[in-house]
This record gives C-alpha cells, sequence and structure tokens, in this order.
C-alpha cells in the first residue's frame, strides 16, 4: 500500500478534526459543569428566599436540620404551634437584598444574606404612618441533608424598628423640659 500526497493529506485533516472535536467537547462538558454550578446556587437562592418568608410566618421547619431543628421542636413543644391567633398581623413583607454564595472549597456547604422589612398592622388599617415596621437581617448557614439544602445555623438582627424614631422623639423631650425645669 503505497502513501500518496492525498492520503497524507487527508489523514492530516481527519488529525486536525478530531482533535478540534475533541478539544469542542472538553469545553462544552466544562460549560455544562459551570452551568450546573450556577443553577445549583440560583436553585439555593430561591430556597433561600421561600426559607425566609417562612420563617417570617413561622412555617420554616421543613428547611430545618441538625441543631436548628432541634430548637424548633423544643419551642414547638414549649410555646406550641405558631397559629394566626399568637402571630402579629402582618401587612406588609419584602426582601430589600438576598445574596446567596457557596463556601470555598466546600460544595455542600453555603451561607446565604438577606435583609427583610417587615410591616405589621396597627388597629386602625387607615393609619400607614403608625404600622410597627421591623429591618432584619437573617443570616442562613445552608448544608446538603440527603441531596437538598437544609438550614443548619441562622443568626437574625434587628437593624431598625419604627418604634425607634418614636423613643428618640420622646427622649429629646424628656431632655427638652429636664433643660427647662433647670
Amino acid at each position: 500500500m503505497r502513501i500518496t500526497v492525498t492520503n497524507l493529506v487527508l489523514i492530516a485533516l481527519l488529525l486536525i478534526a478530531g482533535s478540534f472535536s475533541f478539544l469542542l467537547y472538553t469545553d462544552l462538558q466544562e460549560a455544562k459543569a459551570t452551568i450546573e454550578k450556577y443553577q445549583d446556587i440560583e436553585k439555593l437562592n430561591q430556597r433561600s428566599e421561600d426559607f425566609i418568608e417562612a420563617l417570617v410566618y413561622g412555617k420554616h421547619k421543613k428547611y430545618l436540620t441538625g441543631e436548628q431543628l432541634a430548637r424548633y421542636e423544643a419551642g414547638l413543644k414549649e410555646h406550641g404551634e405558631p397559629t394566626e391567633k399568637n402571630m402579629a398581623k402582618i401587612n406588609e413583607f419584602k426582601i430589600h437584598q438576598l445574596f446567596t454564595k457557596k463556601q470555598k472549597n466546600k460544595d455542600d456547604e453555603a451561607e446565604s444574606y438577606a435583609i427583610v422589612q417587615i410591616r405589621y398592622e396597627t388597629d386602625d388599617p387607615n393609619q400607614y404612618g403608625d404600622d410597627y415596621i421591623h429591618t432584619l437581617t437573617v443570616n442562613s448557614h445552608w448544608v446538603k441533608d440527603a441531596g437538598e439544602w437544609k438550614v443548619d445555623h441562622i443568626d437574625m438582627a434587628l437593624l431598625e424598628d419604627s418604634r425607634d424614631e418614636m423613643l428618640r422623639k420622646q427622649a429629646e423631650e424628656a431632655l427638652r423640659k429636664a433643660g427647662q425645669a433647670n
């Protein structure tokens, strides 16, 4: 069998096309892995949003695991199931910021940070200015439990309370009156 120039060109073209195809295939696999990673974070971000809403309404048990689940169940035993009667009437609930990220070098751990504003009903629905408003930060630590993201630790902090302004005005008025009395 003689190798002609045409056969050499065809073999070279076949090798070039094969290596190019292999490079495209590996790039495609890397792209798919990257997309899956971001889709997982996006799903977790949506789960974080659902968790925060459930947390506000006291219906977040299905999102908990580990020590946090044990604390929730202990609270149920002590205080009972959250009901409409023992929950404040929430008029409005907003998540102002929500950010979720995976822990470095750990695919089964993540954290989410949120700033949440809750406006509670007052006795008179026509007086919007007298509503009670909380602004909270919620920091949730997530772990994969049987393939599902669950919260094993929550840190919440009160950032701003609408009553703060009322208390500040009362304190200023008391100081002003005390200054006038002297």
